[in-house]
């Protein structure tokens, strides 16, 4: 967190390395927190933001996400673009050194770099649309030829935001039924407790109806491990599939001249003028875009008390966790407050937040809605 001591100059150089969802909530907070009070810096070899919870329905047939050009993005927000990646923190100098050798300084910098994918199993698919398609791709065909009708999907131990898999389990069902409906199964394996834990006892109670009316088989409280490409040990038990898909595991950035866990997740309690937003640090468990961006407003609140512009006394609390399954009935909207899951727990088929998008958000969402808005005019 900031040093308190230190008199920070006006307006205040903010660097945000990243180009991510937690980075861009931070950038458009910066701007309507402390407009004037600012100079915001957004460093990211990204080119594009895509909207990446789209990409469960692409294989689908559910369209591509769009890819909306950042340096349009930092411009609208009056920000610099550096086009480049950050790798390492240096506090004492109060500076980052890029992958092409830049010193780029900052006032307060905020590293909301995300996390990298990677496979949980060496067997198997790991369901990664933006790095290997072409492998869930080729299961999905096998399975609308009849040449793989039974599909386990993986949540493996360590992913901590497992709507993913519910929604896959959920399209391929439908992918199974309408190409071979007698034939096709599918299989949900989870350590989750019961479905969709982290949610809360409604959402569980309501997703697991959801399930069985989809002949979808779940099996929670296991920890599966993936050994050969159809087969799958689970609760002591033995499981063959024709195709097993899994999720991926996350690993954070391990970023020079900053502290990091075991799996690279940053933390920066200790460090003046640095946070962490998002799914680059070890603060939360769950590794989610809308928690990333609440993490990003509170970052924000916290520079805006340091600047003396109006903001709340405390950051926002508590945090909310929030998620979209769709159905054959329609969009089935989540909710759940992640200090009282089971007291907070909300399943609805109306929307509980606005706009409805799968990552909500208190500012990106808004203004990337205006973009599609102009983009139609």
């Amino acid at each position: 967190m900031p040093s308190e001591g230190r008199t920070l100059p006006d307006p205040l150089r903010v660097v945000i390395a990243g180009g991510g969802v937690a980075a861009l909530e931070a950038l458009a907070a910066l701007g309507a927190v402390v407009p004037c009070r600012v100079t915001p810096v957004l460093i990211t070899k990204t080119i594009n933001f895509r909207y990446r919870p789209l990409l469960l329905g692409e294989p689908f047939g559910h369209g591509a996400p769009r890819a909306y050009p950042l340096d349009g993005i930092a411009a609208d927000h009056g920000a610099e673009l550096i086009a480049d990646d950050v790798v390492e923190v240096m506090p004492d100098m109060h500076a980052v050194r890029t992958a092409g050798d830049a010193l780029v300084p900052y006032d307060v910098l905020i590293v909301a770099t995300g996390a990298r994918a990677y496979p949980a199993f060496q067997d198997g698919i790991a369901f990664d649309r933006e790095t290997s398609p072409e492998d869930f791709d080729e299961a999905l065909a096998d399975l609308g030829a009849g040449l793989a009708p039974h599909v386990a999907i993986v949540v493996p131990d360590g992913v901590t935001w497992t709507l993913p898999a519910y929604q896959l389990a959920l399209q391929i069902a439908a992918w199974g039924r309408s190409h071979h409906a007698s034939a096709s199964v599918v299989t949900l394996l989870t350590p989750e407790r019961k479905p969709l834990e982290a949610f809360g006892e409604t959402v569980s109670l309501e997703v697991a109806d959801l399930l069985e009316a989809e002949r979808i088989v779940v099996r929670t409280g296991v920890h599966p491990d993936v050994v050969t490409a159809t087969a799958l040990r689970a609760g002591g038990r033995w499981l063959g599939a024709d195709r097993i898909v899994a999720l991926p595991l996350l690993q954070g950035p391990r970023l020079l001249g900053l502290p990091h866990d075991a799996h690279g997740f940053l933390d920066t309690t200790n460090i003046p003028d640095v946070h962490v937003a998002g799914d680059a640090g070890c603060a939360t468990a769950i590794k989610q875009g809308g928690l990333a961006a609440q993490q990003a407003d509170a970052v924000v609140a916290r520079i805006a008390r340091r600047c003396g512009a109006p903001a709340p006394a405390h950051d926002p609390e508590p945090m909310v966790l929030r998620g979209i399954l769709d159905t054959r009935s329609g969009p089935r909207f989540l909710r759940a407050a992640l200090d009282d899951p089971d007291a907070t727990s909300t399943f609805s088929p109306e929307p509980l937040w606005w706009p409805p998008t799968a990552v909500a958000t208190r500012r990106l969402a808004p203004y990337l809605a205006g973009l599609e808005v102009t983009a139609r005019v």
